[in-house]
């Protein structure tokens, strides 16, 4: 994800990472919604192993940790002084104005998520439309978003078993899921350079 929103070609998961955490002069800044969640700490931690800048828009700052051992930073550990951690919402289009400022962003990582009795059934549509409002008053052109197999033209592709959990338990978020893709396939985020992931 980070490396699509920094401009390379292609992503061989597992792949090593040579270049240090703490390396001086970064190529580029990522902007990291839901960066402490499993996928987005994993963006951040990419991103930071790679010698970009990072910063991020979380609901609770004390949740980012680094999902692994990497580049100095122990498993568990907050990213500290690597990350500028903006709190708030996503919801909020002040919040997600307030990662961009200053911060020369050059590409996005949405991966957010979370239950929808914590944050609301159109968290992820109404969320992403605030960052592509945001990207575009920047110039952001590079986005990743992570919504879900079965989204979409993606349905026949999930298994039998998530199929009947779509339409029963998991109806509300995968409505917002459809939502969030929708704003870059037939809305405001398709003049951007987007690359839609479905775990």
């Amino acid at each position: 994800l980070a490396l699509f929103c920094a401009g390379a070609s292609a992503l061989r998961v597992g792949a090593p990472v040579r270049r240090s955490v703490g390396r001086s002069t970064p190529q580029m800044s990522i902007a990291v919604f839901g960066a402490s969640g499993g996928t987005g700490s994993e963006a951040v931690l990419q991103a930071l192993e790679r010698g970009e800048s990072v910063t991020a828009l979380v609901r609770d700052a004390l949740k980012l940790k680094a999902p692994r051992s990497a580049g100095g930073i122990s498993e568990g550990a907050l990213f500290g002084d690597k990350v500028t951690v903006t709190q708030g919402s996503v919801t909020n289009k002040a919040d997600v104005d307030k990662v961009f400022a200053g911060q020369g962003v050059t590409g996005v990582v949405v991966a957010l998520g979370g239950k929808t009795s914590d944050v609301g059934a159109t968290m992820l549509q109404d969320g992403t439309a605030n960052i592509i409002a945001a990207c575009k008053e920047n110039g952001v052109k590079r986005i990743s978003v992570v919504t879900t197999i079965g989204a979409g033209d993606s349905m026949d592709q999930a298994p039998f078993a998530f199929k009947l959990l779509m339409m029963t338990v998991m109806s509300s978020i995968m409505a917002d899921k459809n939502k969030q893709e929708q704003l870059f396939l037939n809305g405001p985020g398709g003049d951007l350079e987007d690359c839609i992931v479905r775990p």
